[in-house]
């Protein structure tokens, strides 16, 4: 009877011991994440789907094609594809990547050829979204430069013309247009050694005269002898500036009164201010024109310049080539 007793203990005790083993964890079965685990996995905070992830003050949240650093994270070009029920519910519990914010805005690259005015480039930064051109130009206008010193006339239309220096830039879209106006006074200030205000003056006026740089020199010699001579510069860029840059734009008020100041017809040396931003060849041929006499020169149907000492050899030169 005892002998029972004892068998009868031992059957029960590992009848026991398989019942624990049942209802424990196998070594080889995988643990979920605890909720405090979810919270950061991997060096990505995971929230919950209605909690808004926090952004840095001032950024906006990316959206769209810009978002290629969020496209990046999230492996997808734009929102998660919608789940099914069924992967909704497999993927309960589990750890999701946030949507971070892009790490930088997105930029545009602006080209300023040579020969570009004040009224073209603040259009070409608008067509850009770079800034609007009233921004830019209210900015310009209200600008002191600090870094150099230029003799700016008060009677100037733009007080910052001809020296938006023309080159490639890279700007962020919705750029403060400040610093637009400081990136492009200091290329000026480091690539043309800030010639004196008169040479500038000059240099962009030889800029919008000429059709080619070999011919830089030596307009820039006719008019160099028309001023010794008190003669007026009578250079047509200068009213097609009036007429082109200054009355087509809308944001200048009264622009009658910039043609004594700029038409080179009508005033008796060189115009108030630049018409243009020069280019390097042009800032060279104001400093060193070449040596002539010539007084008159145009430009011919032949498709080259035509230099000439007196009135009537100009009048008798058009005749035989034609105006261009």
């Amino acid at each position: 009877m005892r002998k029972m007793r004892r068998s009868l203990c031992f059957f029960l005790a590992a009848l026991f011991a398989l019942g624990l083993a049942a209802c424990g964890t196998s070594p080889t079965q995988s643990t979920e994440p605890t909720s405090d685990e979810m919270t950061s996995l991997d060096g990505i905070t995971t929230l919950d789907e209605n909690t808004e992830a926090a952004l840095p003050a001032g950024a906006e949240p990316a959206t769209g094609e810009g978002s290629s650093e969020a496209s990046r994270l999230t492996g997808s070009q734009g929102t998660a594809p919608t789940q099914s029920a069924n992967q909704q519910t497999q993927t309960t519990n589990q750890p999701t990547q946030t949507t971070l914010p892009p790490t930088a805005s997105e930029t545009v690259r602006i080209i300023i050829p040579e020969g570009f005015t004040f009224y073209q480039v603040a259009r070409r930064l608008e067509a850009n979204g770079v800034c609007t051109a009233k921004d830019f130009t209210e900015a310009a206008q209200a600008y002191q430069i600090q870094s150099f010193y230029a003799p700016i006339s008060p009677q100037a239309c733009y007080r910052l013309e001809g020296m938006l220096f023309p080159d490639t830039y890279e700007f962020y879209v919705g750029e403060d247009p400040i610093i637009v106006i400081r990136k492009l006074l200091n290329n000026y200030a480091e690539k043309t050694g800030l010639p004196d205000y008169d040479t500038l003056i000059l240099a962009s006026v030889i800029e919008r005269e000429t059709r080619s740089d070999s011919h830089m020199a030596m307009v820039s010699s006719v008019f160099h002898n028309r001023l010794r001579q008190g003669m007026p510069l009578q250079a047509d860029a200068t009213r097609a500036y009036v007429r082109d840059h200054i009355k087509a734009d809308p944001l200048v008020s009264n622009p009658a009164r910039y043609e004594a100041l700029y038409d080179t017809y009508q005033c008796r040396a060189l115009p108030e201010g630049p018409i243009c931003s020069p280019g390097l060849r042009a800032i060279e041929a104001a400093k060193n024109p070449s040596q002539s006499d010539y007084l008159y020169y145009f430009f011919g149907k032949d498709e080259t310049n035509h230099y000439t000492y007196t009135y009537e050899e100009h009048l008798a030169a058009i005749k035989m080539y034609g105006l261009g």
